[in-house]
């Protein structure tokens, strides 16, 4: 049902108007009526209706001022300008406000009834349109956290980073060249460095991940990472200061605030690390600055890597061996990526002065990225790899050695079945290449015509198909239609003339070279020893 106002200073008009309303539109009710400007916009303000006829020409306030003034509080009425003047003037003004209609004195019936439908057939596209972009915007919200937790680790793994910058910068709306990174750390205990009970700190993180999420949102504006292990990444574009000193003071300004807000949900031990500016392009120079100031923090909540001394050894994690790592797993190489792990584990060992704990959680985040690839492989849980699971599992191991072995085995475990489902994918995609070659032998097929009908480059697809077979792509194709051109020689009275056209190929001569080299015998020596 659509409310209606109608707006005019002739009552015999409201009459007229309101009898052919009420006889010939059963889906409009009449909200209000008015005399002049200044009532029209008390009753609209009262009754909020969703269709308002406006009469022009009135006593005091009149129509065209009346609708700027209901406009500026209910934008969505549709307004019709009803007038006995038929004034450029007066209808040009009233488009300026956005009324598309305008109807003249003395009413005609059809007209009347026309443009109420019209208005009442815009206010459902309205409302249809509104309610999809609600739908679209809802379904965002939901989608922008994943988006943001591949951001962030898209900034750890450092791969082709510039590229895939761009692309995140404009779905997320980035409008900034550079930024900076907080880390926040959580768990029991007095220092950052120090903090235990990471089991219980993650389930609790995870928890309340939403919770505090929405904290850095409301405080500024900001890209948040997820929860790994006890640890939440967030990214903060922003301008470059001119005053280095300033600006710093803003940024632990900023982390205290959201501390203040999380402490009074989470009871738990906080601390945050920052990093500086830097453009984003080198992004991870500020995240490794912001892990090295919580790491060399002595108590305090907030560290800024400006502010603590740099005397002590900096063990960050190693961008360029974790690309390494994902490389050599996804690539299939068990003993490459084993190999590379084992540099890492070397660099870890040679750590002196770190407790287990601290190198224990630098090897989750590597183990975090390995199990990030295995996802992004679709590689299916089984007995030994459970994604929910692992993080607990490392963190039950009590002693450097026995984590990583565990760490050894998974990567292994992980790096071979990405090779068995490499494998099954390449022996499928060869079956279907192999099945439409035979069965579209009689055309004219190229490799990169069945390439892209495989959807994978051509450069691999013929480097499998040589793998698979043992042919590569022409000599498989000559090999169907050898086959078949014997199989007509031996069954049919077709010439060979024919016979060269119907397995595909356009010059009988070519055709007889082709033959002799593969077969050791000329076509018609074939026909005359098997027909």
């Amino acid at each position: 049902m659509y409310k209606l106002m109608i707006v005019d200073d002739e009552q015999i008009v409201i009459d007229a108007i309101t009898h052919i309303i009420n006889k010939n539109i059963s889906d409009v009710e009449i909200a209000a009526f008015a005399k002049n400007g200044r009532d029209a916009i008390e009753k609209a303000r009262a009754t909020h209706p969703d269709i308002i006829l406006m009469d022009i020409r009135m006593p005091g306030i009149n129509g065209i001022d009346a609708i700027a003034e209901i406009r500026k509080f209910y934008p969505d009425i549709k307004f019709a300008i009803i007038s006995a003047y038929e004034q450029f003037e007066f209808a040009k003004q009233a488009m300026e406000f956005g009324v598309e209609h305008y109807i003249l004195k003395p009413i005609n019936r059809t007209v009347l009834i026309n443009t109420i439908n019209k208005m009442a057939r815009q206010i459902d596209q309205q409302k249809e349109e509104k309610k999809k972009e609600l739908e679209i915007r809802e379904k965002l919200e939901k989608v922008i956290p994943y988006l943001e937790q591949g951001f962030i680790y898209s900034i750890l793994l450092n791969t082709e980073f510039d590229e895939e910058l761009a692309r995140y910068m404009e779905i997320l709306d980035i409008g900034h060249s550079g930024g900076y990174i907080m880390v926040m750390q959580f768990g029991d205990g007095e220092k950052a460095s120090g903090l235990s009970n990471r089991i219980g700190s993650s389930i609790i993180g995870h928890e309340n991940y939403p919770y505090v999420r929405d904290i850095f949102k409301f405080k500024c504006d900001c890209i948040v990472g997820p929860v790994l292990v006890n640890k939440i990444i967030v990214y903060v574009p922003c301008d470059e200061f001119r005053d280095e000193y300033e600006f710093r003071l803003q940024t632990i300004e900023l982390a205290e605030d959201i501390l203040n807000s999380i402490r009074r949900k989470m009871k738990m031990e906080y601390f945050i690390g920052i990093g500086g500016y830097k453009r984003n392009h080198e992004i991870i120079q500020s995240y490794n600055e912001a892990v090295k100031a919580l790491r060399h923090n002595r108590g305090e909540p907030i560290s800024h890597i400006l502010d603590i001394c740099g005397e002590q050894p900096e063990y960050a994690y190693d961008i360029q061996a974790a690309s390494n790592l994902v490389a050599k797993i996804e690539m299939g190489d068990s003993e490459g990526a084993a190999a590379v792990f084992a540099k890492i584990t070397d660099r870890i060992k040679g750590m002196t002065g770190l407790e287990f704990n601290i190198k224990k959680n630098l090897l989750i985040e590597y183990m975090v990225i390995v199990h990030r690839t295995a996802v992004e492989a679709k590689v299916e849980e089984d007995y030994c790899l459970k994604y929910n699971d692992y993080i607990q599992e490392m963190l039950l191991q009590d002693s450097l050695e026995n984590l990583i072995s565990w760490c050894i085995n998974r990567i292994k475990h992980i790096t071979q079945k990405i090779r068995s489902k490499e494998s099954e994918k390449g022996s499928g995609i060869i079956c279907r290449a192999k099945k439409y070659i035979r069965d579209n032998f009689k055309d004219e097929i190229t490799l990169e015509e069945l390439s892209r009908k495989l959807n994978i480059s051509p450069q691999y697809f013929s480097r499998l198909f040589k793998e698979e077979t043992g042919y590569n792509f022409i000599e498989y194709l000559t090999f169907v239609r050898i086959e078949h051109s014997k199989k007509l020689m031996a069954t049919t009275n077709m010439t060979i003339k024919e016979i060269c056209y119907s397995v595909g190929y356009a010059d009988p001569n070519y055709f007889s070279r082709l033959f002799k080299k593969n077969t050791g015998m000329s076509p018609t020596v074939y026909i005359g020893n098997n027909r």
